[in-house]
């Protein structure tokens, strides 16, 4: 009897496996139905039948070999019906979606006046000093008169301007069509602090008024004026702070632990502080701690430079009286410019070291009375990665020499640091038909490391598998610590809304550093040539897995998940090691053509 069922189940399961599938379902990866879409258009990404006449809103749409699918939409303000159909045979289905673009930003109606607490900008707490402005904006009732109090500085105007979006606008300067007329409610002023003005916490007052009422709202923001006569000094208390041009800004060169800095305004836990009288910086308030009323500002006088050149390595050495702000700049030529604010040069002669083979120059500049810059000028084509550190209150720059390169094993003894991109519950970007880009970072990965060892590297992963979260920061102190030559940050791109998969597509290759620039052209490159993708380009970004400046750092999207014949390409596994094997060539490249790469001459510089 139990060989009757066996065969019998083997003989239906063979039937089964000859009937081919006639099922048209459908299944749509991307975006989610009742999304929120803030672009004037999508796209919709899924899969179906292989062989399936597939319509979106009734425009005919190219499935591919895969199933997969992905087709631009249109959106208009509101809510967006997308209809999705697709029939094989005699088996139809059909699915609806429906998609929202929020409203352009509404006015609030002449009258009843009112006023709306939410858009009140400034919303923390100030402090500033005499001469700097404090900018008072809200959303009110439209064709009125706006004006605000502070102390007893009264009825400050405002003027009454057009909305902004309330949410982000679309991608690349795309807009929205708006009426003629353009639409008010918007009012906005400013105030400069006089010296005379003397605010502790000083609650600030916005008033609205038509020709009958007046209402008023006061602000959650207090404002505090700053002494000029006794500077406001901190200290900062954890390494490598963070530091910006502004409150969630561009990023400036991380502070050394003990820097002192001189506070010159405060909105709500961000503090602006002053490197010369020409450059700020802001920084977190839990990165800092106040010194005691009285203290000086920080200032220092530079005497001499010293440097000590090692076989890895070279130290540049400034030695200062006390910890003072600086930010390191890496130019093309190459050049590296150490600026140290609240220091004045006294340094009458420098002497070259005969035996040292990285320093070609270095010079010095009293940029202001508060600016100093050293510039430093290598015999090498290129910089290799450097840290910077105070050792008592010497303020140190170590710069990588050179290494070795065989130029017939070039990768031989590099360490090179592989990062396969998200993982564990981080999916990335997902194909259309629903392969996550981290198992795709992931198998490329694993091919780059074992073609990178046959080639002599040393390769260090930061992660093996996808079932482990791996954070950003972890990633980068993985390469830290097997003291890398190079990381590589291995990607597959995606797009926003309101962009086009079939336009925008193809490889590219992100920096952050100048030092890893030419290392990025070489793999993009590479990457080009061998796989015969678009040139989607090398791009210049400030991300965690580009940031590191002790070694060479790129991030690499090899092309798109969302495109559908690239990512029939990222899911073959002969293209993923055909993938690998352009990026290793593309690194081989890069350290062949600084085998031998001569120094440009003064009159090149």
């Amino acid at each position: 009897m139990n060989y009757i069922l066996l065969l019998l189940n083997l003989l239906t399961t063979t039937i089964f496996s000859i009937i081919p599938n006639t099922n048209p379902d459908i299944e749509i990866i991307y975006p989610d139905d009742k999304a929120t879409i803030n672009a004037p258009s999508t796209f919709i990404i899924g899969n179906t039948h292989p062989n399936a006449s597939l319509k979106i809103n009734g425009k005919k749409v190219k499935v591919y070999p895969n199933g997969g699918f992905v087709q631009v939409v249109k959106l208009k303000e509101g809510d967006n019906s997308i209809k999705v159909n697709s029939k094989y045979k005699k088996k139809s289905k059909k699915v609806i979606y429906t998609l929202t673009v929020p409203d352009h930003e509404k006015t609030i109606a002449k009258s009843p006046l009112k006023i709306d607490a939410s858009s009140i900008q400034p919303n923390k707490n100030l402090s500033l000093l005499p001469g700097d402005t404090i900018i008072i904006k809200f959303k009110g009732s439209t064709g009125n008169k706006a004006s605000f109090v502070i102390g007893k500085r009264k009825d400050i105007p405002m003027i009454e301007l057009p909305p902004k979006y309330t949410k982000t606008p679309p991608t690349f300067g795309k807009s929205y069509k708006t009426s003629k007329k353009p639409l008010k409610g918007f009012y906005k002023g400013s105030y400069k602090l006089q010296p005379g003005d003397r605010f502790y916490k000083t609650p600030i007052t916005i008033k609205l008024a038509s020709k009958n009422k007046t209402i008023t709202k006061v602000l959650n923001s207090r404002l505090t004026t700053l002494s000029t006569k006794v500077p406001k000094i901190a200290r900062v208390i954890k390494n490598k702070a963070i530091v910006r041009t502004f409150p969630r800004g561009s990023r400036l060169t991380p502070l050394a632990k003990g820097v002192k800095l001189q506070i010159i305004q405060i909105k709500g836990n961000d503090y602006k502080f002053k490197m010369s009288n020409s450059m700020e910086g802001w920084i977190a308030k839990r990165d800092i701690r106040m010194l005691p009323y009285g203290t000086p500002a920080p200032t220092s006088i530079i005497k001499h430079i010293n440097v000590n050149s090692y076989k890895n390595k070279v130290l540049i050495e400034f030695p200062l009286t006390e910890r003072l702000p600086f930010k390191i700049d890496q130019l093309p030529g190459p050049q590296m410019n150490v600026n140290i604010f609240g220091a004045v040069a006294n340094i009458d002669v420098y002497q070259y070291n005969p035996d040292d083979d990285f320093i070609k120059e270095i010079k010095w500049v009293q940029v202001s009375k508060d600016h100093f810059k050293t510039i430093i000028i290598p015999k090498t084509k290129q910089f290799w990665g450097y840290d910077y550190y105070y050792k008592d209150n010497n303020l140190v720059l170590e710069l990588k020499k050179k290494p070795i390169i065989n130029l017939k094993s070039p990768l031989k003894g590099k360490v090179i640091t592989i990062d396969p991109g998200h993982g564990g519950s981080e999916l990335g970007s997902v194909g259309p038909t629903g392969v996550p880009e981290k198992e795709v970072n992931l198998a490329i990965s694993k091919h780059i490391k074992k073609e990178l060892e046959s080639r002599g590297a040393k390769v260090i992963m930061t992660r093996f598998s996808n079932t482990k979260n791996v954070g950003l920061y972890r990633r980068v102190k993985i390469a830290d610590n097997y003291n890398t030559d190079v990381l590589l940050s291995i990607h597959n791109n995606a797009l926003p809304d309101g962009r086009d998969p079939y336009k925008d597509h193809g490889a590219s290759t992100y920096y952050y550093n100048s030092q890893s620039l030419p290392l990025a052209k070489s793999i993009q490159n590479s990457m080009v040539d061998e796989l015969k993708l678009k040139n989607f380009g090398v791009f210049w970004s400030s991300l965690v897995l580009t940031r590191p400046y002790e070694y060479l750092a790129v991030l690499v999207e090899i092309a798109f998940m969302i495109n559908p014949e690239e990512y029939m390409l990222l899911t073959d596994k002969e293209f993923q090691k055909k993938s690998a094997i352009a990026i290793c060539d593309g690194l081989e490249n890069f350290y062949k053509s600084q085998a031998n790469a001569k120094p440009k001459q003064a009159n090149e510089l």
